[in-house]
């Protein structure tokens, strides 16, 4: 069986490109380093009080998540809006797909974000209700309405 250190290793690692994506969308690219020192502290100080009533990487998430949101540091530099944003010469006038994303979740609040992120990530509509602590309702009602604001800012303009 595998020692404490050696496990906890796993999961940074296993885990490590999701907390990279994660950390990219609630701060500052100068900030990442920090707010992800930050949540590896935090995984680990609640590691031993996971007791495996929920997936291992559902219980990354809330800790991600959760030590995000409350990360305190420089605002984010205000993002661009589509508008401004120069439609690359090769693209045939179409916006990256990357560039439409940012531009749409800049316009969310945290809590918003945080449920597009998570399903954009693959996870299932019960692991997004425990991550955010909201029912399997409110988690379908609330990706309904972020679909429709999409459509409405986006698509109704294309």
């Amino acid at each position: 069986m595998p020692d404490a250190e050696t496990e906890f290793a796993a999961i940074l690692h296993d885990n490590r490109a999701v907390l990279a994506r994660l950390a990219r969308h609630y701060v500052a690219a100068q900030d990442m380093p920090d707010l992800l020192q930050e949540i590896h502290l935090q995984l680990w100080r609640s590691f031993d009080r996971f007791e495996g009533r929920s997936d291992r990487s559902t219980w990354v998430y809330r800790v991600a998540l959760n030590t995000a949101l409350s990360f305190k540091r420089k605002p984010m530099p205000v993002h661009q809006s589509l508008d401004s944003i120069a439609e690359p010469a090769d693209a045939g006038g179409a916006l990256d797909e990357m560039q439409l994303l940012e531009a749409f979740l800049s316009g969310l609040d945290p809590v918003q974000r945080a449920l597009l992120l998570l399903d954009l990530e693959g996870l299932t509509r019960a692991q997004i209700a425990e991550v955010l602590g909201l029912s399997e309702n409110a988690v379908a009602i609330r990706m309904t309405r972020l679909r429709q604001t999409f459509e409405t800012r986006f698509l109704e303009h294309a």
